[in-house]
């Protein structure tokens, strides 16, 4: 065997030996192209893009510490402390349709009551949970009917003379009109509590088989200082409703609003015209407020609110953000039920941070 034989026998050897370890060979995988969230500034801040998808996504929340000496709502309730801490967790999505926005809103509460410190008493409550679309609002959220006007003053313990209901089941629509005008039309559900009664303890029909609806409807018009609404609500099984009205004004750092409203029936509570906890408004019931800032970190205001059957309540608060997020609040009540002939003072203070 020459040489030249000997080395072409070689180089066939060795590459068939090569060709054997190639396909043994371990080829590391390329990773996968990371994708980052993407903030979504399209329906306002906190929002991103759910990776993958086009929807975006916010979440936030608060917790909260009150500390108050006895209950605004309740006559000698001065009996010691009383303590409460609460947290809640707000979840709203939003995506573009060729009908405009189509958004989800999901709110949930968590509640433990410093009476019980045994650790187990923590009550939990969905207090949201609607689809919106087109100006169109189902599933759950706070009547229309309290919506619409804007609840009370920014007061704590706002709503000691109520003015309407909070978490209800609703199809509601609402108006915008661009130029100051809204309006609103809602269904909502009119099943009561199962013990008879209203969130107020006054005494109620009782659920039944019918198919009935409770109706609001409501018109509004605001500048850029003054804003004017009023809103009607019709409780299908009392059969009777209420109708409230609403002036609103804002002069520099100062706000102010005057609301009143009349019942169908003053001698009996409905689901429009609440009453306060130890019976109905009577024919009427007004509410009042102002409020201001004194400064960036530092805010006050004061409420008041009285009906036809002499019941008078006061309120009044400092806010206080001593840095972002973050709110501590004293507030102090004044309530006086002529119909009982008692009265209640109320003193609180409220930590809470919001993110």
């Amino acid at each position: 065997m020459n040489i030249k034989s000997l080395l072409l026998g070689s180089a066939a050897a060795l590459a068939v030996v090569s060709g054997a370890q190639a396909a043994d060979a371990i080829v590391a995988a390329e990773p996968e192209p990371m994708e980052y969230v993407r903030v979504c500034d399209a329906y306002g801040t906190g929002y991103f893009y759910i990776p993958g998808t086009e929807t975006c996504l916010k979440v936030g929340g608060r917790v909260r510490f009150d500390v108050q000496a006895a209950n605004s709502y309740v006559a000698n309730s001065d009996l010691g402390w009383r303590t409460k801490s609460r947290a809640e967790i707000y979840l709203d999505s939003a995506s573009d349709t060729e009908y405009g926005p189509l958004k989800t809103s999901i709110v949930t509460r968590f509640d433990f009551d410093g009476t019980y410190n045994d650790g187990v008493h923590t009550t939990t409550s969905l207090i949201a949970a609607n689809i919106q679309l087109a100006g169109f609002t189902v599933g759950l959220a706070d009547s229309a009917y309290t919506v619409f006007t804007n609840y009370a003053g920014d007061i704590i313990n706002d709503d000691v003379i109520s003015y309407g209901g909070f978490e209800v089941n609703q199809i509601t629509y609402n108006y915008d009109g661009g130029n100051g005008f809204k309006a609103v039309v809602s269904l909502e559900d009119a099943r009561l509590a199962r013990n008879g009664t209203d969130v107020w303890g006054n005494a109620r029909y009782v659920d039944d088989d019918n198919y009935k609806v409770n109706v609001v409807g409501g018109l509004g018009y605001s500048t850029g200082a003054f804003g004017f609404s009023v809103v009607g609500g019709y409780d299908s099984h009392v059969e009777e409703g209420a109708i409230k009205a609403r002036l609103d004004g804002t002069f520099g750092n100062i706000t102010a609003f005057l609301m009143g409203a009349w019942s169908t029936d003053g001698n009996t509570t409905n689901a429009f015209a609440p009453g306060d906890s130890y019976g109905p408004w009577g024919d009427w019931a007004v509410w009042g407020g102002i409020g201001g800032k004194f400064s960036d970190t530092l805010g006050a205001n004061l409420q008041l609110a009285y009906t036809d059957n002499k019941t008078f309540a006061a309120a009044a608060n400092l806010k206080w953000n001593p840095v972002p997020g973050l709110l501590i609040q004293p507030e102090v009540t004044y309530t006086k039920w002529d119909s009982i002939d008692q009265d209640q003072w109320n003193g609180m203070i409220r930590f809470q941070r919001t993110f």
